[in-house]
């Protein structure tokens, strides 16, 4: 059991579980209602068992996926970044949220990684 309280999903209120990685992040169900700009839903996944991330439009073929580190999507009307979890799956956040495209900006530029001793 978490010390950590809970919170409700951005998108439609729904009781989540909380994460101290991802404080405030959508449910499945809201994640399966990702669109585009111009609403064409999208549907995203890992690349392999061992992680990374990809994304489709729906209505592609299932074979059809495009390999990086996150997208940048609507979800109910609202912006999102939707990328991999850090240890497997997939985690979508408002895009005003704290961490997420920062995350990756950061993993990008090396950033993340801790000075040397000395």
């Amino acid at each position: 059991m978490s010390d950590s309280p809970d919170h409700h999903c951005p998108g439609c209120g729904a009781a989540q579980r909380a994460f101290l990685r991802y404080p405030w992040y959508f449910c499945r169900d809201c994640l399966k209602q990702a669109v585009d700009g111009s609403g064409r839903a999208l549907e995203f996944g890992n690349v392999s068992f061992g992680g990374g991330f990809c994304w489709r439009y729906a209505d592609e073929p299932a074979g059809v996926m495009r390999v990086c580190l996150g997208v940048i999507c609507l979800i109910h009307g609202r912006p999102a970044y939707v990328s991999e979890a850090r240890f497997g799956g997939i985690v979508a956040e408002p895009a005003t949220s704290p961490g997420g495209i920062e995350r990756d900006y950061q993993r990008l530029t090396g950033q993340d990684r801790q000075p040397p001793p000395g």
